[in-house]
């Protein structure tokens, strides 16, 4: 894959979506031009070339989320690595890419029972102590990167201590992540999969050995519980319940990191909405949906395949075709948010597509808000001032991600 950015021709719907797809896949300078180029002149676009319908608009992607034929699965075990990717082969057996609503309710329901709200917020606690210790030591230097040095920090060990991960383990587990979270990608070349598959291995073999420890002797963490959820005679098998602690390590760290770097220099870039949240803390919870409209950081949806008659419009999308929905294009899509290029951490009604919707939507979205309530609570109450060292910032592609590489800030300590 080539890391040269091809010229993008934003009159050639084509040529938009060769620019997302390839090279720079989320367009770093500008992405939501090309969405919004892509909203106005091909909203419903049939790439020939790239054998796949591209949707852009909020009613659209929308469609296409909760649509019962809209199948992930199917994409995943069609891919021809499937047989020998040890990567495709988990993310397609877990409950999130289950395309059967029987087997998907059965498999959500029984979760649930371990991945509950007290859950997440018995992680309060230790969230906030590990994120008071990593502000502690930024605090002392003054200027420090937020990415590297804090918040990249934070979603992996939270997850890790979930599950039961012990300590020691975490930063061999962040490293596992950061490669599977690169197979999200819309194209993932047959080079970079084959490094992606050893870290997904590693991981798999972990997971086993700790599953069968946890069986042996059980604990209060996360993996205990799904090991003892019953739903009368039913419960997990070891293949689903490696799948979820799988899916929860991958989904649930890079992204909520992402989001945190690009919320803040969000907030930085408008001085007005952080001073309002700095003013009026009670409208963190409805700020934090607003910057997850504004810039969340999984771009684009994973690639599903048609498995039911289809039509927006009146167009009719075939069964077979791969249907690829650009999540960020519909948070700003001016047919359902006024002004969607301005954050207001006071705006109504914000339904937006950071964590999907429908059968599929994502289910780690109570421990991403926990953990993002967290955090910039305790980022307001330490830095009474933060500015950026460096803008523009420097944005970077990691599967269907759009992070920022480093994040160098200067702070005052309130």
């Amino acid at each position: 894959m080539s890391a040269v950015k091809p010229a993008v021709d934003l009159a050639d719907p084509e040529s938009v979506v060769t620019a997302l797809l390839y090279g720079q896949p989320l367009a770093l300078d500008d992405p939501y031009a090309l969405y919004g180029a892509l909203r106005e002149q091909a909203p419903i676009h049939e790439s020939r070339e790239h054998d796949l319908w591209v949707l852009s608009r909020y009613t659209d992607v929308m469609a296409a989320l909760r649509h019962p034929g809209m199948s992930m699965s199917a994409g995943l075990t069609s891919d021809p690595r499937y047989a020998s990717s040890a990567t495709l082969q988990m993310f397609g057996g877990s409950m999130l890419f289950c395309d059967d609503p029987a087997s998907h309710a059965r498999e959500r329901r029984l979760v649930r029972q371990a991945f509950t709200r007290q859950t997440v917020q018995g992680l309060r606690e230790t969230t906030q102590q590990l994120v008071d210790e990593l502000l502690a030591q930024c605090a002392e230097r003054g200027s420090f990167d937020y990415m590297g040095d804090f918040v990249e920090h934070v979603p992996v060990a939270v997850i890790c201590r979930m599950l039961g991960v012990p300590e020691a383990d975490i930063p061999t587990f962040a490293e596992w992540n950061f490669l599977i979270t690169t197979g999200t990608g819309a194209v993932v070349t047959d080079e970079h999969m084959a490094r992606v598959d050893e870290a997904a291995l590693s991981l798999r073999a972990y997971l086993a050995d700790l599953l069968e420890e946890r069986r042996k002797t059980p604990g209060e963490d996360l993996l205990s519980k799904l090991i003892q959820a019953r739903d009368g005679g039913d419960q997990l098998s070891s293949e689903e319940t490696a799948a979820m602690a799988f899916l929860l390590l991958a989904a649930g760290s890079d992204t909520t990191a992402a989001f945190l770097g690009a919320a803040l220099v969000a907030l930085l870039r408008n001085p007005d909405q952080l001073r309002l949240l700095r003013e009026r803390r009670e409208l963190l919870p409805g700020a934090l949906e607003e910057l997850l409209r504004f810039e969340a950081p999984v771009h684009f949806g994973i690639m599903r395949t048609v498995t039911a008659p289809f039509a927006l419009e009146q167009v009719e999308i075939p069964v077979g075709a791969r249907v690829w929905t650009i999540l960020s294009g519909g948070n700003r899509d001016p047919r359902r948010f006024e002004a969607p290029d301005r954050l207001d951490i006071t705006r109504e009604n914000v339904r937006h597509l950071g964590f999907a919707q429908g059968m599929h939507m994502c289910l780690g979205a109570m421990l991403a808000r926990m953990e993002s309530e967290v955090v910039m609570t305790s980022v307001l109450d330490r830095f009474s001032d933060l500015q950026l060292e460096q803008d523009p910032v420097p944005w970077v592609n990691h599967g269907n991600l759009r992070g920022i590489a480093r994040l160098d800030v200067a702070a005052t300590v309130a």
